[in-house]
C-alpha cells in the first residue's frame, strides 16, 4: 500500500481548493470585464455617430469646418484615438477622410452601413448624416481592452497569491494536526494507566474532535487493559485452583497403590474422588460459563419457562450431593414459576448456590429452597445451615476465585460459582442478596423480573 501523509494532503486540499475557486473567480470575472468593456466600445462609437448626427443636421458643413469639429471631438476623447470617412451618398465618392489616419485603413471594404466589430479593440459604424453625405466611424478601444487585461491578470495575481497563501496555511495546519496525532500515538504508546499517563493525554490547546479521538482511545485502551487484567486474573486463578485438587486426586491415588486393599477401602477412596471430581467438572461449566464472552455475562438465549419444573429435574445432582453429605434438601417450589431468559445460565446459577450452601451446612442439617412468583417478579431463597457470612466479607464473595475459609475441614468450592451466579442474575435485570437465614446459616435472596406480557 503506498505511504501517504495527513499533514502533505491537507496542505494539497487547501491550495488545489483555493486555486480552483480562483481559477473559477479570473474565468467569470474576465468574461464578465470583457463583455462590458465590448459594451462600453459599442456605447462610444454610437455615442459619436449620434453626435456627428447632429452636427450636419444643424447647417451644412463644409470638409474644414467639420475637420475642426473632429479636432474638437478627439480632444474630448484622448483615450480612444477616433477616425470619420465622409463620402457621397449618391456616387460615393470622397468628401474627406479626418482624425486618426492610422486607423483608415482598418475600415471595411464597401464602407457597410450599421455597427461591426472589426477586432476586440476596434468598432466601425456607419449612418447617413443628410441627404447628401453618409458618415463612417473607426473607433479605437484599445484603452480599454488594455484596461481590463491588467484587471483580470492583477485577479489571477491575488488568485495565485492566495494560492499559495493557502498552501502555506494548510501546510501549517497539517504540521499542527500531525504533531497532534503524533502525541496521541505517543501517549497511547506509553500508555499504562497511571494518573501521570492520563494528564500526559490532555492536550488542552487541541480541537473538540482530536479530545474526542483521544477519549475514546483511553477507553479503547482501558477496556483492552481490563480485558487483560481479567483474562490474567483468571488464568492464574484457574491454574492455582486446579493444582490442589488435581494434586490430592494423584496423591490419593498414589498412596493407595502403594499396597493391597479391601474393596470397601478402594470404594471409599473412589467415592472420595468421584466427589472431587464433581467439584472440578462444576468448575469447567462454571469457567466455560464465566468466561463465554469476556465479561462473565452468558451468551443469553431468551425464552419462557416454568423455574419449578426445571428445578425438580436439574437438581438431581444437588439431591445426590446431599445425601452423600448426609444433608436435607427440602424444595420449596410453588408453581408454575414462569421466568423468561437464558435457561441454562438461570438454572446453573441456582445449582450453585444449592451446591454452594450444601457444601456449608453441617452433617445431619438441612438446606432449604422456597420459590414463588408475584406480579413483579420471581423470587428464590435458599437456606442453609452453616456458620453464616461475616457482613464485611459478603461484598467480596462475587468476585472470582474467592472461595473463602475451609468448612469442616473441607475444601468449599472454587469461588466461580458465585461470580457466574451474580452475573447471570445481573444479566436478566436482577439482584442477588446475602442475609441472615432462620437456619442459622446463610440466606441467598436471587430476584429476576418475571415475563413480559404477550
Amino acid at each position: 500500500m503506498k505511504r501517504w501523509f495527513l499533514q502533505r494532503r491537507i496542505a494539497l486540499a487547501f491550495g488545489l481548493t483555493v486555486f480552483l475557486l480562483s481559477l473559477a473567480l479570473v474565468a467569470v470575472s474576465g468574461w464578465t470585464v470583457r463583455s462590458t468593456i465590448q459594451e462600453e466600445i459599442d456605447a462610444l462609437a454610437r455615442e459619436e455617430m449620434e453626435e456627428t448626427e447632429a452636427y450636419f443636421a444643424d447647417r451644412q458643413l463644409t470638409p474644414e469646418e467639420f475637420g475642426s469639429i473632429t479636432r474638437e471631438m478627439r480632444e474630448s476623447h484622448r483615450d480612444n484615438p477616433l477616425a470619420w470617412i465622409v463620402w457621397r451618398t449618391s456616387d460615393g465618392s470622397s468628401w474627406g477622410e479626418f482624425g486618426e489616419r492610422a486607423l483608415l485603413p482598418l475600415a471595411p471594404a464597401g464602407h457597410p452601413m450599421g455597427p461591426h466589430v472589426l477586432t476586440e479593440e476596434h468598432r466601425w459604424i456607419a449612418g447617413t448624416v443628410s441627404d447628401e453625405l453618409t458618415v463612417g466611424i473607426l473607433v479605437d478601444g484599445t484603452f480599454q481592452v488594455e484596461r481590463g487585461r491588467r484587471w483580470i491578470l492583477t485577479v489571477a495575481g491575488f488568485g495565485l497569491l492566495a494560492t499559495v497563501l493557502a498552501g502555506l496555511a494548510g501546510t501549517i495546519l497539517g504540521r499542527r494536526v500531525a504533531g497532534l496525532l503524533e502525541r496521541v500515538a505517543k501517549s497511547a504508546r506509553t500508555d499504562d494507566g497511571s494518573a501521570a499517563s492520563a494528564r500526559s493525554w490532555q492536550a488542552d490547546d487541541a480541537p473538540e474532535e482530536i479530545r474526542a479521538v483521544v477519549t475514546a482511545m483511553q477507553d479503547t485502551l482501558r477496556r483492552v487493559r481490563e480485558e487483560t487484567e481479567h483474562a490474567q486474573f483468571l488464568t492464574s486463578g484457574l491454574a492455582h485452583e486446579l493444582r490442589s485438587p488435581l494434586q490430592n486426586l494423584m496423591g490419593e491415588t498414589q498412596v493407595t497403590l502403594l499396597r493391597e486393599r479391601e474393596p470397601a477401602e478402594y470404594r471409599r477412596v473412589l467415592e472420595s474422588q468421584l466427589e472431587e471430581l464433581g467439584e472440578l467438572s462444576r468448575l469447567v461449566d462454571n469457567l466455560v460459563t464465566l468466561c463465554a464472552d469476556g465479561q462473565g455475562l452468558p451468551k443469553k438465549t431468551r425464552e419462557r419457562f416454568d423455574l419449578a419444573a426445571e428445578a425438580r429435574l436439574r437438581l438431581v445432582r444437588e439431591f445426590a450431593l446431599a445425601a452423600r453429605r448426609d444433608v436435607r434438601l427440602d424444595l420449596e417450589l410453588v408453581g408454575p414459576l414462569l421466568v423468561e431468559g437464558d435457561r441454562e445460565s438461570l438454572l446453573l446459577a441456582l445449582r450453585n448456590v444449592v451446591t454452594n450452601a450444601i457444601e456449608w451446612s453441617p452433617r445431619g442439617s438441612a438446606v432449604s429452597v422456597r420459590a414463588h412468583a408475584d406480579q413483579s417478579g420471581l423470587e428464590i431463597q435458599v437456606d442453609d445451615s452453616g456458620p453464616g457470612i461475616p457482613r464485611e466479607r459478603r461484598p467480596h464473595l462475587f468476585q472470582p476465585f474467592q472461595p473463602g475459609a475451609p468448612a469442616n475441614g473441607r475444601r468449599v468450592g472454587f469461588g466461580t460459582g458465585l461470580a457466574l451466579t451474580q452475573s447471570a442474575i445481573h444479566s436478566h435485570g436482577g439482584r442477588i442478596e446475602i442475609g441472615e437465614s432462620p437456619l442459622g446459616g446463610a440466606r441467598f435472596s436471587l430476584w429476576v423480573p418475571g415475563p413480559t406480557a404477550d
